[in-house]
Protein backbone atom coordinates (compact mmCIF):
# COMPACT_ATOMS: atom_id res chain seq x y z
CA UNK A 1 0.00 0.00 0.00
CA UNK A 2 2.51 2.59 1.13
CA UNK A 3 4.48 2.31 -2.06
CA UNK A 4 1.52 2.89 -4.55
CA UNK A 5 0.48 6.49 -5.61
CA UNK A 6 -3.40 5.59 -6.48
CA UNK A 7 -5.51 7.10 -3.99
CA UNK A 8 -7.30 5.64 -1.24
CA UNK A 9 -10.70 6.28 0.02
CA UNK A 10 -12.23 5.35 3.14
CA UNK A 11 -15.68 5.44 4.60
CA UNK A 12 -16.68 7.09 7.33
CA UNK A 13 -19.97 7.39 9.20
CA UNK A 14 -22.74 9.97 9.18
CA UNK A 15 -22.33 10.54 4.91
CA UNK A 16 -18.65 11.44 5.24
CA UNK A 17 -15.61 9.89 2.80
CA UNK A 18 -11.53 10.25 3.13
CA UNK A 19 -9.71 9.94 -0.34
CA UNK A 20 -5.85 10.35 0.47
CA UNK A 21 -3.91 11.52 -2.66
CA UNK A 22 -0.80 9.97 -2.71
CA UNK A 23 0.24 11.96 -6.37
CA UNK A 24 0.63 15.98 -6.48
CA UNK A 25 -2.61 15.45 -9.35
CA UNK A 26 -5.97 16.25 -8.34
CA UNK A 27 -9.46 16.00 -9.81
CA UNK A 28 -9.97 19.32 -11.65
CA UNK A 29 -12.48 20.72 -9.38
CA UNK A 30 -10.45 20.64 -6.17
CA UNK A 31 -8.04 22.87 -6.66
CA UNK A 32 -10.99 25.79 -6.82
CA UNK A 33 -12.62 24.77 -3.91
CA UNK A 34 -9.22 24.19 -2.39
CA UNK A 35 -8.94 28.13 -2.69
CA UNK A 36 -12.61 28.96 -1.49
CA UNK A 37 -11.43 27.31 1.61
CA UNK A 38 -8.39 29.34 1.85
CA UNK A 39 -9.99 32.23 1.15
CA UNK A 40 -11.95 31.94 4.41
CA UNK A 41 -9.13 31.76 6.41
CA UNK A 42 -8.45 35.49 6.02
CA UNK A 43 -5.29 37.40 5.05
CA UNK A 44 -3.46 34.05 6.25
CA UNK A 45 -4.97 32.23 3.37
CA UNK A 46 -2.62 33.52 1.13
CA UNK A 47 0.18 30.53 2.21
CA UNK A 48 -2.91 28.14 1.97
CA UNK A 49 -3.99 28.21 -1.48
CA UNK A 50 -3.52 25.37 -3.81
CA UNK A 51 -0.99 27.41 -5.86
CA UNK A 52 1.36 28.10 -2.51
CA UNK A 53 1.23 24.28 -1.38
CA UNK A 54 1.98 23.39 -4.69
CA UNK A 55 5.06 25.53 -5.10
CA UNK A 56 6.22 24.38 -1.79
CA UNK A 57 5.93 20.37 -2.98
CA UNK A 58 7.45 20.96 -6.21
CA UNK A 59 10.64 22.26 -4.53
CA UNK A 60 10.56 20.75 -1.22
CA UNK A 61 9.11 17.17 -1.54
CA UNK A 62 11.83 15.63 -2.20
CA UNK A 63 11.47 11.85 -1.90
CA UNK A 64 8.73 12.25 0.83
CA UNK A 65 5.25 10.82 -1.04
CA UNK A 66 2.11 13.41 -0.87
CA UNK A 67 -0.73 12.23 1.51
CA UNK A 68 -3.25 14.83 0.57
CA UNK A 69 -6.65 13.58 2.74
CA UNK A 70 -9.76 15.45 1.48
CA UNK A 71 -12.65 14.80 3.72
CA UNK A 72 -16.61 15.38 1.60
CA UNK A 73 -19.53 14.84 2.84
CA UNK A 74 -22.38 13.26 0.84
CA UNK A 75 -19.96 14.28 -2.02
CA UNK A 76 -18.98 17.98 -1.08
CA UNK A 77 -16.05 18.70 0.06
CA UNK A 78 -15.51 19.84 3.79
CA UNK A 79 -11.62 19.79 4.30
CA UNK A 80 -8.58 19.43 2.93
CA UNK A 81 -5.78 18.15 4.93
CA UNK A 82 -2.27 19.03 2.82
CA UNK A 83 0.78 16.61 4.47
CA UNK A 84 3.36 14.06 3.17
CA UNK A 85 4.33 10.59 4.26
CA UNK A 86 8.11 9.97 5.26
CA UNK A 87 9.31 6.26 5.36
CA UNK A 88 13.00 6.85 4.88
CA UNK A 89 14.77 4.68 7.01
CA UNK A 90 13.51 4.57 10.92
CA UNK A 91 13.90 8.38 11.93
CA UNK A 92 12.53 10.21 13.89
CA UNK A 93 11.15 12.28 11.08
CA UNK A 94 9.09 9.08 9.66
CA UNK A 95 5.13 9.12 9.60
CA UNK A 96 2.24 11.58 8.10
CA UNK A 97 3.97 15.61 8.47
CA UNK A 98 2.12 18.66 7.51
CA UNK A 99 3.65 19.90 4.40
CA UNK A 100 6.30 22.40 6.09
CA UNK A 101 9.64 23.02 7.09
CA UNK A 102 11.66 26.07 7.53
CA UNK A 103 10.39 28.36 4.81
CA UNK A 104 7.00 27.63 5.86
CA UNK A 105 5.61 30.82 6.98
CA UNK A 106 1.68 29.59 7.69
CA UNK A 107 0.33 25.95 7.81
CA UNK A 108 -2.91 24.68 8.91
CA UNK A 109 -5.60 22.41 7.43
CA UNK A 110 -8.40 23.96 5.13
CA UNK A 111 -11.62 23.24 6.68
CA UNK A 112 -14.98 24.44 6.21
CA UNK A 113 -16.05 26.02 9.71
CA UNK A 114 -19.62 24.25 9.72
CA UNK A 115 -18.23 21.36 9.77
CA UNK A 116 -14.97 21.86 11.60
CA UNK A 117 -14.85 19.37 14.37
CA UNK A 118 -16.29 16.88 12.27
CA UNK A 119 -14.12 17.22 9.36
CA UNK A 120 -11.18 16.90 12.19
CA UNK A 121 -11.97 14.11 13.35
CA UNK A 122 -12.79 12.35 10.43
CA UNK A 123 -8.83 12.80 9.22
CA UNK A 124 -7.83 11.21 12.28
CA UNK A 125 -10.18 8.71 11.95
CA UNK A 126 -8.80 8.27 8.20
CA UNK A 127 -5.26 8.22 9.27
CA UNK A 128 -5.51 5.73 11.87
CA UNK A 129 -7.16 3.28 9.27
CA UNK A 130 -5.13 3.86 6.18
CA UNK A 131 -1.73 4.49 7.90
CA UNK A 132 -2.18 2.59 11.72
CA UNK A 133 1.28 2.43 12.38
CA UNK A 134 2.41 6.50 12.10
CA UNK A 135 2.77 9.53 14.15
CA UNK A 136 0.97 12.70 12.54
CA UNK A 137 3.41 15.79 13.14
CA UNK A 138 1.78 19.00 12.26
CA UNK A 139 4.40 22.08 11.91
CA UNK A 140 4.03 25.54 12.00
CA UNK A 141 0.49 25.33 13.22
CA UNK A 142 -0.58 28.90 14.54
CA UNK A 143 -1.69 28.84 18.26
CA UNK A 144 -4.88 30.98 17.39
CA UNK A 145 -5.73 29.45 14.11
CA UNK A 146 -9.39 28.19 13.94
CA UNK A 147 -8.62 24.10 14.04
CA UNK A 148 -5.63 24.50 17.18
CA UNK A 149 -8.54 24.30 19.63
CA UNK A 150 -10.44 22.00 18.04
CA UNK A 151 -8.24 19.37 17.56
CA UNK A 152 -6.13 19.33 20.99
CA UNK A 153 -9.95 19.17 22.15
CA UNK A 154 -10.32 16.27 19.94
CA UNK A 155 -6.72 14.82 20.89
CA UNK A 156 -7.86 15.53 25.21
CA UNK A 157 -11.01 12.97 24.57
CA UNK A 158 -8.79 10.40 22.15
CA UNK A 159 -7.12 7.29 23.27
CA UNK A 160 -2.86 7.50 22.54
CA UNK A 161 -0.68 9.85 23.29
CA UNK A 162 -0.11 13.25 21.80
CA UNK A 163 2.25 16.53 22.56
CA UNK A 164 2.04 19.85 21.83
CA UNK A 165 4.33 23.01 21.93
CA UNK A 166 3.81 26.58 20.93
CA UNK A 167 5.97 29.37 20.78
CA UNK A 168 5.98 33.47 19.79
CA UNK A 169 6.61 34.16 16.55
CA UNK A 170 5.32 36.34 13.20
CA UNK A 171 5.66 39.85 15.17
CA UNK A 172 3.41 42.14 13.69
CA UNK A 173 2.33 45.99 13.99
CA UNK A 174 0.02 48.49 12.76
CA UNK A 175 1.01 50.50 10.17
CA UNK A 176 1.53 53.73 11.78
CA UNK A 177 -0.85 56.28 10.40
CA UNK A 178 2.24 58.95 10.35
CA UNK A 179 5.73 59.60 10.67
CA UNK A 180 5.70 61.15 14.33
CA UNK A 181 3.54 58.06 14.76
CA UNK A 182 6.36 55.90 14.09
CA UNK A 183 8.78 57.77 15.61
CA UNK A 184 6.90 58.22 18.96
CA UNK A 185 6.35 53.94 18.98
CA UNK A 186 10.32 53.38 18.88
CA UNK A 187 12.94 53.58 21.45
CA UNK A 188 15.28 56.67 21.95
CA UNK A 189 17.57 54.53 21.08
CA UNK A 190 16.39 53.23 17.73
CA UNK A 191 15.08 56.51 16.85
CA UNK A 192 18.67 58.26 17.08
CA UNK A 193 20.00 55.21 14.60
CA UNK A 194 17.38 55.90 12.44
CA UNK A 195 17.87 59.69 12.22
CA UNK A 196 22.06 58.93 12.04
CA UNK A 197 21.35 56.54 9.25
CA UNK A 198 19.14 58.66 7.07
CA UNK A 199 21.53 61.75 7.43
CA UNK A 200 24.53 59.30 6.89
CA UNK A 201 22.33 58.01 3.59
CA UNK A 202 21.71 61.30 2.35
CA UNK A 203 25.77 62.74 2.38
CA UNK A 204 26.36 59.41 -0.17
CA UNK A 205 23.34 60.65 -2.74
CA UNK A 206 20.20 59.32 -0.80
CA UNK A 207 18.45 56.20 -0.99
CA UNK A 208 15.12 55.30 -2.17
CA UNK A 209 12.61 52.65 -2.14
CA UNK A 210 11.89 50.43 -5.22
CA UNK A 211 8.20 47.97 -4.69
CA UNK A 212 7.89 45.83 -7.73
CA UNK A 213 4.95 43.64 -7.77
CA UNK A 214 5.06 41.71 -10.81
CA UNK A 215 6.52 42.33 -14.64
CA UNK A 216 8.81 41.10 -17.36
CA UNK A 217 11.75 42.00 -15.20
CA UNK A 218 10.65 40.06 -12.35
CA UNK A 219 13.47 37.19 -12.36
CA UNK A 220 16.34 39.68 -12.65
CA UNK A 221 14.59 41.91 -9.71
CA UNK A 222 14.47 38.32 -7.67
CA UNK A 223 17.99 38.08 -8.61
CA UNK A 224 19.18 41.36 -7.38
CA UNK A 225 17.12 40.57 -4.05
CA UNK A 226 18.92 37.30 -3.41
CA UNK A 227 22.28 38.65 -4.22
CA UNK A 228 21.50 41.59 -1.55
CA UNK A 229 20.59 38.80 0.91
CA UNK A 230 23.44 36.47 0.38
CA UNK A 231 26.05 39.34 0.96
CA UNK A 232 24.72 39.84 4.47
CA UNK A 233 25.83 37.16 7.13
CA UNK A 234 23.28 34.99 6.25
CA UNK A 235 25.33 34.11 3.24
CA UNK A 236 28.39 33.68 5.70
CA UNK A 237 25.89 31.12 7.53
CA UNK A 238 25.03 29.35 4.57
CA UNK A 239 21.27 29.97 5.30
CA UNK A 240 20.78 32.67 2.41
CA UNK A 241 18.09 31.90 -0.58
CA UNK A 242 21.27 31.81 -3.01
CA UNK A 243 22.64 29.25 -1.24
CA UNK A 244 20.01 26.42 -1.31
CA UNK A 245 18.46 25.63 -4.90
CA UNK A 246 15.22 23.93 -3.69
CA UNK A 247 14.83 27.89 -1.72
CA UNK A 248 15.32 29.55 -4.62
CA UNK A 249 13.44 27.35 -6.76
CA UNK A 250 10.46 27.89 -4.20
CA UNK A 251 10.84 31.72 -3.98
CA UNK A 252 11.14 32.40 -8.00
CA UNK A 253 8.02 30.03 -8.47
CA UNK A 254 5.97 31.76 -5.08
CA UNK A 255 6.83 35.24 -6.51
CA UNK A 256 5.47 34.12 -10.38
CA UNK A 257 2.33 32.97 -8.95
CA UNK A 258 2.09 35.74 -6.76
CA UNK A 259 2.87 38.46 -8.99
CA UNK A 260 0.02 37.11 -11.47
CA UNK A 261 -2.35 36.83 -8.51
CA UNK A 262 -1.44 40.43 -7.70
CA UNK A 263 -0.29 39.41 -3.80
CA UNK A 264 3.24 39.62 -4.25
CA UNK A 265 5.80 43.06 -3.24
CA UNK A 266 9.11 43.30 -3.34
CA UNK A 267 10.94 46.28 -1.89
CA UNK A 268 14.20 46.88 -3.23
CA UNK A 269 16.28 49.85 -0.83
CA UNK A 270 18.66 51.83 -3.86
CA UNK A 271 21.38 54.06 -3.08
CA UNK A 272 21.66 55.80 -6.86
CA UNK A 273 21.40 51.80 -8.58
CA UNK A 274 23.04 49.86 -6.13
CA UNK A 275 20.65 47.73 -3.72
CA UNK A 276 21.79 48.06 0.20
CA UNK A 277 18.49 45.77 0.92
CA UNK A 278 15.57 44.77 0.25
CA UNK A 279 12.69 42.02 1.30
CA UNK A 280 10.17 39.95 -0.49
CA UNK A 281 6.81 39.81 0.97
CA UNK A 282 3.28 38.44 0.15
CA UNK A 283 0.04 40.89 0.80
CA UNK A 284 -3.41 39.76 1.17
CA UNK A 285 -6.11 41.94 2.22
CA UNK A 286 -5.22 44.34 5.10
CA UNK A 287 -1.83 42.81 5.95
CA UNK A 288 1.81 42.97 4.32
CA UNK A 289 3.66 39.93 5.24
CA UNK A 290 7.59 40.29 5.04
CA UNK A 291 8.89 36.65 4.49
CA UNK A 292 12.53 37.69 3.93
CA UNK A 293 14.84 40.24 4.38
CA UNK A 294 18.55 40.62 4.00
CA UNK A 295 21.10 43.66 3.41
CA UNK A 296 24.60 43.85 1.76
CA UNK A 297 27.02 44.06 4.48
CA UNK A 298 28.91 46.64 2.27
CA UNK A 299 26.55 49.01 3.61
CA UNK A 300 26.54 48.50 7.38
CA UNK A 301 27.02 51.69 7.70
CA UNK A 302 23.71 53.15 6.96
CA UNK A 303 22.19 50.32 9.01
CA UNK A 304 20.09 49.69 5.74
CA UNK A 305 17.85 47.60 7.21
CA UNK A 306 16.81 49.83 9.71
CA UNK A 307 16.05 52.39 6.59
CA UNK A 308 14.47 49.38 4.76
CA UNK A 309 11.62 48.75 7.18
CA UNK A 310 10.83 52.35 7.84
CA UNK A 311 10.27 53.33 4.25
CA UNK A 312 8.69 50.06 3.61
CA UNK A 313 6.07 51.09 6.68
CA UNK A 314 5.91 54.52 4.68
CA UNK A 315 4.67 52.99 1.51
CA UNK A 316 2.27 50.55 3.00
CA UNK A 317 0.54 53.64 4.75
CA UNK A 318 1.22 56.44 1.62
CA UNK A 319 0.71 53.73 -1.72
CA UNK A 320 0.14 50.13 -0.62
CA UNK A 321 -3.29 50.89 1.72
CA UNK A 322 -1.85 48.14 4.16
CA UNK A 323 -3.47 48.12 7.69
CA UNK A 324 -0.83 45.51 9.16
CA UNK A 325 2.89 44.68 8.64
CA UNK A 326 3.44 41.03 9.77
CA UNK A 327 7.03 40.20 10.02
CA UNK A 328 6.75 36.27 9.99
CA UNK A 329 8.85 34.13 11.37
CA UNK A 330 11.37 34.19 14.47
CA UNK A 331 11.09 36.97 17.22
CA UNK A 332 14.38 38.23 16.53
CA UNK A 333 15.35 41.06 18.61
CA UNK A 334 15.54 43.84 15.37
CA UNK A 335 11.85 42.80 15.21
CA UNK A 336 11.23 43.31 18.72
CA UNK A 337 12.15 46.80 18.29
CA UNK A 338 9.40 47.93 16.22
CA UNK A 339 6.81 46.01 17.65
CA UNK A 340 5.77 44.15 21.09
CA UNK A 341 3.05 42.19 19.58
CA UNK A 342 3.23 38.49 18.41
CA UNK A 343 1.27 35.30 17.43
CA UNK A 344 2.31 31.90 18.35
CA UNK A 345 3.01 28.57 16.24
CA UNK A 346 4.31 25.46 17.04
CA UNK A 347 4.16 21.57 16.36
CA UNK A 348 1.21 19.07 17.23
CA UNK A 349 2.26 15.53 17.29
CA UNK A 350 -0.15 13.24 17.54
CA UNK A 351 0.95 9.16 18.29
CA UNK A 352 -0.67 6.03 17.02
CA UNK A 353 -3.23 4.89 19.91
CA UNK A 354 -1.68 1.64 20.32
CA UNK A 355 1.36 -0.27 22.12
CA UNK A 356 3.69 0.82 20.12
CA UNK A 357 2.82 4.13 19.62
CA UNK A 358 2.76 4.66 23.14
CA UNK A 359 6.20 3.58 23.16
CA UNK A 360 7.25 5.72 20.92
CA UNK A 361 5.84 8.87 22.88
CA UNK A 362 7.88 7.67 26.18
CA UNK A 363 10.83 7.05 23.67
CA UNK A 364 10.64 11.03 22.49
CA UNK A 365 9.31 12.27 25.85
CA UNK A 366 9.78 10.64 28.67
CA UNK A 367 7.56 9.30 31.59
CA UNK A 368 6.89 12.61 33.16
CA UNK A 369 4.89 13.70 30.51
CA UNK A 370 2.89 10.94 30.68
CA UNK A 371 2.19 10.51 33.72
CA UNK A 372 0.84 14.47 33.47
CA UNK A 373 -1.84 13.08 30.81
CA UNK A 374 -3.24 10.47 33.63
CA UNK A 375 -6.99 11.93 34.69
CA UNK A 376 -5.84 10.97 38.30
CA UNK A 377 -2.70 12.63 37.90
CA UNK A 378 -3.76 15.53 35.74
CA UNK A 379 -6.66 16.19 38.61
CA UNK A 380 -3.90 16.52 41.61
CA UNK A 381 -1.92 19.18 39.79
CA UNK A 382 -4.79 21.12 38.69
CA UNK A 383 -5.63 21.03 42.14
CA UNK A 384 -2.07 22.13 43.45
CA UNK A 385 -1.99 24.92 40.81
CA UNK A 386 -5.25 25.95 42.71
CA UNK A 387 -4.38 25.70 45.58
CA UNK A 388 -1.15 27.89 44.84
CA UNK A 389 -2.90 30.22 42.83
CA UNK A 390 -5.19 31.10 46.27
CA UNK A 391 -2.12 30.96 49.14
CA UNK A 392 -0.83 33.73 46.31
CA UNK A 393 -3.99 35.91 46.24
CA UNK A 394 -4.09 35.59 49.71
CA UNK A 395 -3.39 38.69 52.24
Amino acid sequence: MATDSTPLTVTLADGWEATAYRQWSFPRELPPRWNDLAHGYGDLGVFLTFESFSCWWRSFGGAARPLVTVLAREGEVKGIFPCRLVTDGTGPDNGIRSLANCETHCYDFLVAGEERSAALSGFLLAAARLFPGETITIDKLPADGPNTAPLLELLSRRSGCSQHGFHPSAPFLEVPASEAELLARLSGRVQNSLKQSRKRAAREGGVHLQAVTGGDALDATLSELFEAEYRSWKGEAGTAIKCRADAESYYRALARWAGESGALVLFLLRLEERVTAACFCLARGGTLFILKTGYDQRYRHLAPGLLLLAEVLTWCREAGGYRVCDLRGVCEPWKMEWTDRTGASGTVRIFPASFSGTLSYLTRYGWKEFLKKLPPVRYGLDRVRSKGACAAGAP
